[in-house]
């Protein structure tokens, strides 16, 4: 959460800041687990996010330091250890790293929004004078402009190329399905209508628009869907195996969506609860039912499947409460709203005999 937005809140009032934080879209595969795409996201993401947080701290340190009977010596401390954290972003190399900084860096801003209420309290600061104190030093700010603009150009060459590398392997696996003789002619025209959505998505990350970003995310995720049931369809005929190992790709790509809107969530409410357990619990269940379909034994893994369906509707629950009850930047809501609707789904499909 930016340090301004968590010094107002005591007071009664949010402060207008420039970051919005933008999660990514959710439909097709973006930035699969463990991707180059998505880790270059995540990083341009943070740096952006961080150097703003750093702004505000320097910005709320100016205003609280002359105040009558204040100590700004604890602040200006968590200060320089916050820019030491921010300094790993640029050599990170692992998604790990960033997580790990990320948590780090929570804990300073947790620690820099007490002292500075206490010092506010102390002080008897009027939060209006540090509302625009904080949004003079952010807003316009050429160096966390540079940074926004470094994460939309990394944002929109990945995605795009994600897209792209997306469509084309959908298109490989209607291709093995023809050749092997099944009937994927309604599941080609759908895929086509996906593949004429780029030059819609292009331009909306281009324009940097959350809610244009959310429309045509809109219109991909249904055809998503359909898609994937009609590929079910043609291959009525294959194994419960199969099914599942299907299962088990569907969740991976699940939660790799989810750990990119659970790290955009963190950074504005720092403590998100019930999205962050139920997401874990739906990583080792998933795990598990992965480890027993690879040993050849279906009938076990059908108490983990059972388990994974559960924990997607749990994930899908967490999600809409925190829609609902979150301030969030409209196209993180958005994308919370999506992702609702596709691990609904995702669970309604999981079905074996």
């Amino acid at each position: 959460m930016p340090v301004g937005s968590c010094l107002m809140k005591r007071y009664g009032r949010y402060l207008l800041l420039l970051l919005v934080v933008l999660s990514a879209l959710c439909a097709p595969a973006f930035g699969e687990q463990g991707s180059p795409g998505e880790f270059e996201i995540r990083q341009a993401h943070l740096d952006w996010v961080a150097f703003t947080t750093e702004t505000e701290m320097n910005a709320a340190i100016t205003y609280i330091f002359p105040l009558y009977s204040t100590d700004t010596a604890r602040l200006n401390a968590l200060l320089a250890d916050y820019k030491e954290q921010e300094a790993l972003i640029a050599p990170a190399t692992s998604k790990r790293d960033l997580e790990n900084i990320t948590a780090r860096l929570r804990v300073i801003t947790a620690e820099f929004r007490n002292e500075s209420n206490v010092q506010m309290e102390i002080g008897h600061g009027k939060p209006d004078l540090l509302s625009g104190q904080v949004g003079a030093a952010t807003t316009s700010n050429p160096y966390i402009v540079e940074r926004e603009q470094a994460y939309w150009s990394i944002r929109r060459t990945n995605q795009v190329r994600d897209f792209d590398a997306w469509v084309k392997e959908s298109q490989a696996s209607l291709d093995t399905l023809k050749t092997q003789g099944f009937d994927a002619a309604q599941a080609q025209r759908t895929l086509d209508v996906i593949g004429s959505k780029r030059p819609d998505l292009d331009a909306a990350l281009a324009a940097k628009s959350g809610e244009r970003i959310a429309d045509i995310n809109g219109e991909i995720l249904p055809l998503t869907r359909q898609l994937g049931e009609q590929v079910q369809e043609a291959q009525a005929g294959v194994s419960e195996t199969e099914r599942m190992q299907f299962f088990v790709e569907q969740g991976y790509r699940a939660v790799a969506q989810a750990d990119q809107i659970n790290n955009d969530l963190i950074v504005i409410l720092l403590d998100i609860g019930p999205p962050e357990t139920s997401l874990r619990q739906l990583k080792i269940d998933l795990a598990a039912m992965d480890r027993m379909l690879k040993a050849g034994n279906p009938s076990l893994a059908k108490t983990p499947f059972l388990k994974v369906k559960k924990d997607l509707k749990d994930l899908s629950m967490a999600y809409r409460d925190t829609a609902n009850s979150a301030s969030l930047p409209p196209d993180l809501t958005a994308a919370l709203r999506i992702m609702v609707i596709t691990l609904d789904n995702a669970a309604d499909q999981m079905e074996v005999q």
